[in-house]
């Protein structure tokens, strides 16, 4: 986050080389903001490998121009080098004619450094740059001119991330998209304890109970159809080696079996399975079996047998 503060840098009589420009270690500037200087080396480096001197302007006006402003914002100098020691982060100035001539003069006695920090610890991360002021210690405020401006509440959005078990450098919209993420399982959750279980059984359950029927009544319709064709057999409607075709036909269409077994009684082949017993002999009018007669004692003599062997 880019913010600015002033520092109680003092520039008094003659326009400095060198100006300090943020203290080292804590800081708690007069409106009770606390800022770190705990790295200086880490804001060097990166003030260096950028390669562009760092402007110093007056009242902030390249962080923030006045309301209606379109004109120029002049410098009033340029960083050149960044150093530290005890007291904290140095900058060599290079200062333009005019700010010279305010310094010397006292018209500009304080010097605000901008730079970015890192929000939650506070800790600064990189200069960006300066501003000649009447007031030590501005209101903080979010700058846009080289980085995107971050809303107030960004310290609120990093607690919401890293409650979400989330980066807390997540962007915004991924923040968004696990509390969407959340709500829906969330609604899921409410949604499966909101049955009565009195009133709502698994579809587990509802599946195999179905399973269990629909086996229960094609285990009786084939016993159903079996019966049918056995009588039919029996009826003497069709023959024993038309079973397959019945037990077929009955299963595709029982109606049509029923008519079919209908229409054919009595049965065309009722007369292969009534029973046929061989006729007796008959007797003669004196109760005597015509086995006695010369007809049958021809037919044993000729068999070989004893005379009266047709009454046996």
């Amino acid at each position: 986050m880019l913010n600015e503060v002033s520092a109680t840098c003092e520039l008094s009589g003659k326009a400095p080389d060198w100006v300090h420009l943020i203290p080292s270690g804590q800081m708690v500037g007069r409106d009770g903001r606390q800022f770190a200087l705990s790295d200086p080396q880490s804001v060097i480096q990166a003030f260096n490998q950028s390669g562009v001197d760092l402007p110093i302007d007056y009242e902030h006006q390249n962080d923030r121009k006045p309301d209606g402003y379109v004109g120029p914002v002049p410098a009033a100098g340029w960083i050149k080098e960044l150093k530290s020691d005890a007291a904290g982060l140095w900058g060599r100035v290079d200062w333009t004619a005019q700010a010279r001539e305010l310094i010397s003069n006292k018209a500009y006695r304080y010097l605000s450094p901008s730079f970015f920090f890192e929000p939650r610890s506070k800790a600064i991360t990189k200069l960006k740059g300066a501003g000649l002021v009447h007031n030590p210690n501005l209101q903080l405020h979010a700058l846009a001119s080289q980085d995107t401006a971050m809303p107030e509440n960004q310290d609120f959005m990093q607690q919401l991330a890293q409650a979400l078990d989330l980066p807390t450098e997540a962007e915004p919209q991924a923040v968004f998209d696990a509390i969407a993420t959340l709500k829906g399982t969330a609604r899921l959750e409410t949604a499966a304890q909101s049955h009565d279980p009195a009133r709502f059984v698994p579809i587990e359950a509802v599946q195999e109970l179905m399973q269990d029927r629909n086996q229960q009544l094609s285990t009786q319709a084939e016993s159903r159809i079996a019966g049918k064709v056995s009588e039919a057999v029996a009826g003497g409607i069709i023959l024993p080696r038309m079973k397959e075709w019945a037990t077929a036909l009955c299963r595709k269409d029982e109606a049509a079996f029923d008519t079919f077994v209908s229409s054919s009684v009595p049965g065309a082949y009722s007369h292969l399975t009534k029973p046929n017993p061989l006729p007796a002999f008959p007797r003669n009018g004196a109760g005597e079996a015509t086995s006695n007669s010369p007809e049958a004692a021809a037919i044993c003599a000729q068999l070989g047998l004893k005379p009266d062997a047709l009454n046996d």
